[in-house]
C-alpha cells in the first residue's frame, strides 16, 4: 500500500436517540465507526454537531486528518428531508415492513446518500477521478460487509473500480415491479435487490445515476411508498445497464465480492444466477455466468464439479436466448472442458441425453445462419 487510492469515499453519521428511542446512542454510534475511521482512503465525513467532533477526534488519532474532510449540517438541511413529513405520512397509512430499529429520519438519511455523494462530485475537495459511498455502521472488523476483513481488502478495493457505478447484486426481482400501478404490491415485502451499503462510480456516470436515483425516491415517495432504500435501484439497473458493473453476493460479502467473485459461490450461483435463468432474464444471466467461469476457469476460484458444469450449461442456455449466434462456440467450449477433464465428463455421462438435445439446438442455428 504506497499510495491512496483515486477515490473519495462518503459516509454520514448523525445520531437521533433524541427522536427515536430504538436509535443507537452517541456512545454505540461512534464506536460503530471506528472501522471506517481506520481506513487510509480520501473520506468526506458528514454528521451532526454531536458526531462530527468525536469523529474528528477519532480519524485524527490514527493521523488521517489530511486525508479527512467533515460536513456538520443539520439534518433538516439535507435534500432528503424536505419529504420527512410526508414519509411520517406515508407511515400512517401504508407501513408494511415496519422496523422499530427506524424512523423516518433515519430512512431519509439513507435516502440522502446520492445527494452526499453528488455534492462531493461537485466539490471534488481531493482531486480525485472515482468516488463512493459506504455506510458508516460496518461493525467491528468490518464484519457485516466482509469476510476476514484487513485494510489492505478494503484499499484492494478502492484501487480497482473502474468508472463504472459499481453495485453489488443482492437478489433477483420480478421487473414488473417497475410499473407504478405495481408499487404498492412491491412495498408489500422488504425486495432485497443490491447491497446499497457501498456503491462507486467516476464522475460522468455517478452524475446521471445517482441523479437519477433521486429522481426516484422523489416520486417513490410522492405515491406514499419508499421504506427502504435499495429497492430504489430496480429501475437503475434496467436504464443504465452498460454503465453499471455489477458485483454479486449478499452483504456480508460485498468487500470481497466487489471487484470479483470470491466468497459465498453458492449463494451468488443458487440466488443470483439460477434466478437470472428461471426468470427469463438471460442477459442478466449470461453476464453473471460469464464473471463466475473466469474465475473458475483461471483457477482462482474452486467449485464442485457438478456447480461447474450447471454454470456452464446455464451459460450455453442463457447465451442460445440472448445471443444465439455465439451458443455454438460455448457448445464447443464445453465439450473440449469435459473430453479433457474426466471429472467433468462423468458429470457430462450424467445427463448426457439431456445436453446432446440441448447442444443440438445451438448447431441448427449454426447451420441454418452460414
Amino acid at each position: 500500500m504506497t499510495t491512496i487510492p483515486d477515490c473519495t469515499i462518503v459516509s454520514a453519521s448523525f445520531c437521533f436517540s433524541d427522536v427515536h428511542s430504538k436509535a443507537r446512542s452517541l456512545k454505540e454510534t461512534i464506536k460503530s465507526l471506528d472501522t471506517l475511521l481506520r481506513v487510509p482512503c480520501y473520506l468526506v465525513l458528514y454528521g451532526d454537531s454531536q458526531t462530527i467532533p468525536l469523529m474528528m477526534e477519532k480519524r485524527n488519532s490514527y493521523g488521517l486528518q489530511t486525508i479527512t474532510c467533515y460536513k456538520e449540517q443539520r439534518p433538516n438541511d439535507l435534500w432528503s428531508f424536505q419529504y420527512l413529513q410526508k414519509v411520517k405520512e406515508n407511515r400512517e397509512v401504508y407501513y408494511p415492513t415496519k422496523d422499530e430499529r427506524t424512523c423516518a429520519e433515519t430512512h431519509l438519511i439513507t435516502c440522502n446518500k446520492f445527494d452526499f455523494v453528488l455534492q462531493i462530485i461537485n466539490e471534488n475537495p481531493f482531486g480525485t477521478s472515482k468516488f463512493g459511498w459506504i455506510d458508516a455502521n460496518l461493525g467491528e472488523n468490518d464484519c457485516k460487509i466482509c469476510e476476514e476483513y484487513d485494510i489492505f481488502k478494503m484499499n484492494y478495493l478502492l484501487s480497482n473500480i473502474t468508472d463504472k457505478f459499481h453495485i453489488q447484486i443482492m437478489n433477483v426481482c420480478d421487473k414488473k415491479y417497475k410499473k407504478e400501478d405495481l408499487k404498492r404490491e412491491y412495498y408489500e415485502q422488504y425486495r432485497w435487490v443490491v447491497c446499497g451499503g457501498l456503491f462507486t462510480c467516476g464522475k460522468e456516470i455517478g452524475v446521471k445515476i445517482l441523479n437519477r436515483l433521486k429522481e426516484i425516491v422523489t416520486t417513490n415517495t410522492i405515491l406514499g411508498y419508499g421504506h427502504g432504500e435499495e429497492m430504489f435501484y430496480l429501475e437503475v439497473l434496467d436504464e443504465f445497464y452498460d454503465d453499471i458493473h455489477r458485483s454479486y453476493g449478499d452483504y456480508g460479502q460485498i468487500v470481497n465480492n466487489f471487484i470479483r467473485p470470491t466468497k459465498n459461490i453458492p449463494y451468488i450461483y443458487g440466488l443470483i444466477l439460477m434466478n437470472y435463468f428461471n426468470k427469463g432474464y438471460y442477459r442478466e444471466c449470461y453476464d453473471c455466468a460469464v464473471v463466475l467461469l473466469k474465475e473458475i476457469e483461471n483457477y482462482n476460484l474452486y467449485v464442485s464439479w457438478d456447480m461447474y458444469m450447471s454454470i456452464l450449461y446455464v451459460y450455453y442456455a442463457s447465451c442460445y436466448y440472448y445471443k444465439p449466434e455465439e451458443s455454438y462456440v460455448i457448445v464447443c467450449h464445453i465439450l473440449k472442458v469435459c473430453n479433457n477433464n474426466p471429472y467433468m465428463k462423468l458429470e457430462y455421462i450424467k445427463n448426457e441425453a439431456f445436453y446432446n438435445q440441448m447442444f443440438s439446438f445451438s448447431k441448427q442455428y449454426e447451420k441454418s445462419n452460414k
